[in-house]
């Protein structure tokens, strides 16, 4: 079992954050005589038949969030508040349990209202609009949670069933964001390991907990190929595009480990941290690769990556740090990485050939 003082297996920043402000119903607010008809039309958006929030701030947009408006969990909840008794499934469900914005929120709201069999609920389709969610019948047996602090009558369909879900709309090509181009993966399937990646960091569901879900929903080999690409390391999607460009240019028996700690030598220069998680790393060989993000742009992360670089270096390490721009040309970083590898790989053949004599390289730098 997990740590369950935490919401999943990631750090904070792959957490979602939900709304503070979460609706109300709009005929109640009338008849409560605390905001006035003009309030209501005016100061007030409708995320929900009958059920709405105070226009925020910065402003309202009605075509962000892909043209719903609102951030799915607000429409989630407004729902509910219409529909009590309905199970809150697919998109919506991820982001409750805490999957970033990046994907779930141009979604639309899925419900399980109904008794009718389990396979109508993977073949059902409707048109989903800001005020109406697709409704699905309800399976029997659905395993539910209620995750939402405020709501205890809020019924989520469990976690897995909710990746499931999810992933059945990615890999039918129902739901869709821009990646890039992976060689030797579709889009929809770097998508799908792109969720699965973020769901991981998120909850603890397992990849077997997602298999068992999914089994008459989701092509088994589809799925298959899905969950053996995907990682419980990885924090950002980037850094899953990253891992999967790379993925087969290490020789056996190496393999690569997202987040790999590096305890860096006492002494190195500058006042930062003792350690480094590289973001894909082989700490047999010695190579630590990063995805920069918009983060290490900010004032003074610049010189704390160059001061880990260098104490890498000095420790023997291959280091490669890659952006966004970085990842638009495959060939190119997949090149880098091959040439560090090689580079890498002669190290530690120099060493073998040189210990015989009596002198053998440091070992790594344990975790």
């Amino acid at each position: 079992m997990g740590d369950t003082t935490r919401p999943g297996r990631g750090p904070e920043h792959t957490w979602r954050r939900l709304p503070e402000v979460m609706p109300v119903i709009r005929s109640e607010l009338r008849a409560s005589g605390t905001v006035s008809d003009w309030k209501l039309r005016h100061r007030y958006i409708q995320v929900a038949y009958n059920a709405v929030v105070p226009i925020p701030e910065a402003g309202h947009d009605p075509w962000a969030f892909g043209g719903f408006g609102s951030d799915i969990v607000t429409r989630a909840v407004g729902h509910h508040l219409t529909r009590p008794d309905a199970v809150l499934g697919g998109w919506g469900a991820a982001a409750v349990y805490g999957l970033r914005p990046d994907w779930a929120d141009h979604a639309p709201v899925l419900l399980h209202s109904g008794t009718k069999n389990r396979r109508s609920t993977v073949t059902a389709h409707a048109v989903a609009s800001p005020m109406h969610p697709v409704i699905r019948p309800l399976p029997e047996n659905l395993d539910t949670t209620c995750p939402v602090a405020g709501y205890p009558r809020l019924r989520v369909v469990a976690p897995a069933v909710a990746a499931a879900q999810c992933l059945w709309t990615i890999l039918t090509g129902r739901h869709s964001w821009w990646v890039h181009d992976v060689p030797d993966l579709t889009r929809r399937e770097v998508r799908a390991v792109q969720f699965t990646d973020a769901f991981a960091q998120c909850t603890w569901v397992t990849r077997e907990q997602i298999r068992g879900a999914a089994a008459g929903m989701v092509d088994r080999k589809a799925l298959g190929r899905v969950l053996d690409l995907a990682d419980d390391g990885a924090q950002s999607p980037m850094e899953t595009v990253m891992r999967l460009m790379v993925r087969d240019l290490l020789p056996e028996p190496y393999t690569w480990t997202s987040q790999t700690r590096v305890d860096l030598e006492p002494g190195a220069p500058g006042d930062w941290p003792r350690h480094t998680l590289p973001d894909l790393g082989c700490r047999d060989l010695r190579i630590a690769l990063y995805y920069d993000g918009a983060h290490h742009q900010a004032a003074g992360q610049t010189d704390v990556d160059f001061d880990q670089f260098l104490a890498l270096r000095d420790m023997g390490w291959e280091v490669l740090r890659f952006t966004k721009e970085h990842l638009r040309s495959p060939g190119k970083l997949r090149e880098l990485v091959r040439n560090a590898v090689a580079r890498a790989v002669a190290a530690v053949s120099a060493v073998s050939a040189v210990s015989a004599g009596g002198w053998e390289r440091p070992p790594a730098q344990s975790a």
